[in-house]
């Protein structure tokens, strides 16, 4: 895959997970082994309960490190069409966290794939299940 293949330039990429967009996570990914990854310190914009990352966030984490690994693995945009999450702990707010997807199976232009964030210390505080639709 060419590395250039999911460049765009500002104008065109207001992407809220990974985009320059000025109320967006800014998630930077890169491929580590089966897994792509990106690290993150939250800060209060996107709070649920006191010191805790909103759920709703941590779903929007889990499902733009999906499609990332999807991407880096076919080559093309795949739009989710069901997540399934677990949260197993809070996320906390201001504290280095670990968001990692990879592809579990690609058939027919379905792929599915699985996703965490965890903390700094290597411990899971949610996952989910993604199924996409591959764009060509």
């Amino acid at each position: 895959m060419n590395k250039d293949s999911f460049h765009w330039d500002r104008e065109e990429n207001r992407c809220f997970g990974c985009g320059d967009n000025p109320c967006g996570l800014k998630l930077k990914f890169r491929k580590d082994g089966d897994w792509v990854q990106a690290k993150a310190i939250l800060d209060w914009y996107y709070q649920g309960f006191q010191d805790v990352t909103h759920g709703g966030i941590v779903a929007t984490m889990l499902d733009e490190a999906a499609s990332w690994a999807i991407m880096i693995e076919t080559g093309h945009v795949a739009p989710s069409f069901e997540i399934s999450c677990r949260f197993n702990q809070p996320v906390p707010l201001g504290e280095e966290i670990t968001v990692k997807g990879r592809v579990l199976s690609v058939r027919h232009g379905i792929a599915h794939s699985e996703a965490q964030v965890l903390n700094s210390r290597g411990k899971v505080l949610a996952s989910g299940k993604i199924g996409s639709r591959i764009l060509s």
